[in-house]
């Protein structure tokens, strides 16, 4: 598998970077948002069909697992790598797990 870790003397192009930084935000507000809806989505169903909440559970999994997967293959703008990935392990830190660039550092290095 080829390394796609861009040397310091690479620069890339700001508009690229940003763009990618945007994608990142983009993804992890989604996957926290979907898992966040979680608690307030159970109350509604327990609420208004009780015997559907099995049903409703399989259905946030389904999404969970799409919205999971989307955001795991977000690019990291810095070095290229996957953001919040590291070989098989996902880790949702808020740094990049092969260059330690922070989620709130979207200046271009």
């Amino acid at each position: 598998m080829e390394d796609k870790n861009i040397q310091p003397d690479q620069q890339e192009d700001p508009a690229l970077y940003k763009a990618r930084f945007a994608q990142l935000l983009k993804r992890r507000k989604m996957f926290f948002g979907s898992l966040i809806i979680y608690i307030p989505i159970m109350w509604v169903m327990q609420q208004l069909a009780p015997k559907s909440m099995l049903t409703a559970f399989g259905i946030w999994v389904v999404i969970m697992v799409a919205v999971m997967l989307y955001s795991a293959l977000a690019v990291c703008p810095r070095c290229g790598n996957y953001f919040h990935m590291n070989g098989m392990t996902l880790l949702y830190f808020r740094k990049c797990l092969h260059c330690q660039l922070h989620v709130k550092d979207n200046k271009q290095s």
